[in-house]
């Protein structure tokens, strides 16, 4: 990424989280209240506390100041995340069901992005030694399935989870790995999000392993 490029990016999730910041001070006792039952969150006063992956997050909301997050070094692109999450809401029908990003409505746009900065990072680092992913996934509490070479499911916000499912690479065939999402989180963030959070999991794996 070029310094310019970098530099636009930085200044787009500035520009994104101030308004995200200004949406979430405008509500009302009342409003907040909604919000939290629609998300899973449990509203303290004007207080909001919620899990994202395994760290516990808490947002107090001055009327007249931009919130506070504790922790307060949670990098900018989570603290946006999980106020996207607690603003965004629709209404769209879902089954409940685990379905790849591609099956998410409108996402075959933003796939190659997904791709690259998800799936594709995990095949690479751990494609070709599925003993160091289940030990990744372990060292984060994550819950062992039964699906490819190796897999696993986690939580990442109160009503959204996620499942890596890793194939091991072969002489004949390349590795591969994929992440599935319960389809309900279309109604709790736009897809561009959906992108960013795969490059989240991507790294806390890396993490994980390597710290």
């Amino acid at each position: 990424m070029s310094p310019d490029k970098s530099g636009g990016v930085k200044a787009a999730y500035g520009i994104a989280y101030r308004k995200a910041c200004g949406e979430l001070r405008s509500r009302d006792i009342g409003e907040l209240r909604v919000l939290c039952s629609r998300s899973g969150a449990v509203l303290n006063g004007r207080t909001i506390r919620l899990p994202f992956f395994s760290t516990r997050v808490e947002i107090r909301i001055p009327e007249d100041a931009e919130p506070e997050f504790n922790p307060e070094e949670l990098p900018l692109v989570e603290k946006i995340l999980i106020l996207h999450y607690l603003l965004g809401r629709d209404e769209k029908s879902t089954k409940g069901n685990m379905v790849a990003f591609k099956n998410l409505p409108g996402a075959s746009f933003y796939d190659p992005t997904y791709q690259k900065r998800g799936p594709r990072r995990i095949a690479r680092r751990f494609g070709e030694d599925v003993e160091a992913f289940r030990v990744a996934c372990r060292n984060m509490n994550w819950r062992e399935e039964q699906l490819g070479d190796a897999s696993f499911q986690f939580d990442i916000l109160p009503k959204l989870r996620g499942l890596v499912v890793l194939h091991a690479g072969d002489e004949e065939f390349p590795a591969e790995a994929n992440i599935l999402f319960n389809d309900d989180i279309i109604n709790f963030l736009p897809l561009e999000d959906v992108a960013v959070l795969a490059g989240l999991i991507a790294t806390r794996l890396g993490k994980s392993i390597n710290p």
